[in-house]
C-alpha cells in the first residue's frame, strides 16, 4: 500500500472553528491526488471516521489545558501513524500535537510543514502566558527548526519575521462549495457575530460588541444583534445583554451546519468580528464577504487585508467603544452605501475564490462602477 500524507491538529473540522475549518480544506485538496489520514483530538466520541475520502482518527485526550488537548495515547498512535507516512503536516495555535509530529517527523527523515495560527500563546492569563513564553523560548524552537513554516495571514508571516524565523503565506480561504451561496433571502437588520464563545476566546471581544449594540439600538430599535457559537461563556454573555436591557434584541443561535449558517449570512446586513488579541485570520470575515455581508473589523484581524475600507466595509482605527458604535452607526444612517457594500463585498470575494483574480492585500477594485459614493465618512 502506498504512502499517506499524515495531518495532526489539536481538533478536526466540524469540531472547533477557523482551525479546523482550515484543515479540513487543505486536506480535502490534498486528499485529490493522494491518500490523506488524520490524527486529532476530541472533546467528543472517540471514533475512526471517513469525511469526504480522508480517515479521521479522533483521540480522548486525557487531559486538556488551556484548550490544548494532551493525550499519552496520542503519542504512540502519532509514533505508528509517521511510519507510513511520506509528508508530515501539523496546525498549531498549541503545544503538544505539533511538537509530538515534529519530533517523530524529524526522528524518521520525513518532511514536516508546520501550519501556524496564531501570533503568539499569550491570551491575558498571567500563569498561562508565563508558561506560553517559556515555551515559545525552548520547545517551541526545537520543533520549528528544519521545518518548513507556513504562515496563515500577513500578521503570522511578520510575526515569525520578527522571531528570525522565514515563513511562506497561505491565506486559509472558505470553501465555498460547502455553503449554499444562491441563498437569496430578503436582508435583516441584523448585526452578526461568528465565534467560539468560551473563555479562551475572549480575545473575539462579543462583550465590545454587545454593549456598543446596546448604546446603537437606542438610535435604531429596528436592529437586531445575532449571536452564532457557541462555548462555556454563553451564560455570562446572556447575562451582560439581560443587564444592558436588550435581551429582546439580541438572539443566540448556537452553533449552527453549514446549511443553517448559509442561511444567517445571506441574511445578515454586516458582520463584526472586534478581536482585541492580533486574529490570525479571521475565517468568517471571508465568509461573509463570500455572501455580499459587509464587515466591520479591528486592526488586530488578519483577515484585514480582505477589507477595502469604507467600501465593501470598515477597518477600525483602534477599539474603543465609541469607535465601534460610530462604525455601525455610520452604516446604519446610510442604506443605499450599505447595499452597495454587499454588492462590492460579493463580486471582489467571489472573483478572488473563483480563481478569476488574485486574492492578496490592498487587491485593485474589481468594479470601479460601483466605487463612487461607496465611501462615507467614518469616525472610527
Amino acid at each position: 500500500m502506498g504512502k499517506h500524507i499524515l495531518v495532526v491538529s489539536p481538533y478536526f473540522y466540524p469540531e472547533g472553528g477557523g482551525l479546523e475549518r482550515y484543515a479540513f480544506n487543505m486536506a480535502q485538496e490534498l486528499a485529490k491526488k493522494d491518500k490523506v489520514k488524520v490524527l486529532c483530538m476530541t472533546r467528543g466520541t472517540e471514533k475512526i471516521e471517513e469525511i469526504n475520502g480522508i480517515t479521521v482518527y479522533r483521540v480522548k485526550p486525557e487531559i486538556i489545558i488551556s484548550n490544548t488537548p494532551i493525550s499519552l495515547r496520542f503519542i504512540f498512535k502519532v509514533a505508528r501513524a509517521i511510519k507510513d507516512s511520506k509528508l508530515v503536516i501539523t496546525h498549531t495555535p498549541v503545544p503538544f500535537a505539533a511538537d509530538i509530529a515534529s519530533f517523530f517527523a524529524k526522528l524518521k527523515g520525513i518532511p514536516i510543514e508546520i501550519v501556524y495560527h496564531t501570533v503568539g500563546l499569550k491570551k491575558g492569563d498571567k500563569i498561562l502566558d508565563f508558561v506560553a513564553s517559556v515555551y515559545s523560548l525552548t520547545l517551541e524552537r526545537i520543533t520549528l527548526r528544519g521545518s518548513t513554516i507556513i504562515a496563515v495571514s500577513g500578521t503570522v508571516f511578520e510575526y515569525f519575521r520578527g522571531r528570525g524565523y522565514h515563513s511562506r503565506i497561505s491565506y486559509p480561504m472558505p470553501d465555498i462549495t460547502k455553503f449554499n451561496l444562491s441563498k437569496t433571502c430578503k436582508r435583516e437588520n441584523a448585526v452578526l457575530f461568528v465565534g467560539q464563545l468560551g473563555k479562551y476566546h475572549k480575545f473575539k471581544n462579543l462583550n465590545l460588541l454587545i454593549r456598543a449594540f446596546a448604546e446603537v439600538s437606542e438610535e435604531f430599535p429596528e436592529w437586531k444583534l445575532w449571536v452564532v457559537g457557541k462555548g462555556d461563556m454563553v451564560d455570562e454573555y446572556k447575562n451582560l445583554v439581560e443587564k444592558l436591557g436588550i435581551t429582546e434584541k439580541v438572539h443566540f443561535f448556537g452553533g449552527l451546519g453549514d446549511e443553517e449558517l448559509s442561511k444567517i449570512y445571506s441574511k445578515a446586513k454586516l458582520l463584526v468580528l472586534p478581536s482585541t488579541f492580533p486574529e490570525s485570520f479571521g475565517m468568517v470575515v471571508a465568509e461573509a464577504l463570500a455572501f455580499g455581508t459587509p464587515v466591520i473589523v479591528s486592526p488586530y484581524v488578519g483577515a484585514k487585508f480582505l477589507v477595502d475600507d469604507r467600501k465593501n466595509g470598515v477597518i477600525l482605527k483602534d477599539l474603543k467603544e465609541e469607535s465601534l458604535e460610530n462604525a455601525m452607526k455610520n452604516l446604519m444612517r446610510n442604506p443605499k452605501a450599505l447595499k452597495r457594500f454587499s454588492h462590492i463585498a460579493k463580486h471582489k470575494m467571489r472573483a478572488s475564490l473563483k480563481g478569476e483574480t488574485p486574492l492578496v492585500p490592498n487587491d485593485i477594485d474589481l468594479d470601479r462602477k460601483h466605487e463612487r459614493d461607496t465611501r462615507i465618512d467614518c469616525e472610527c
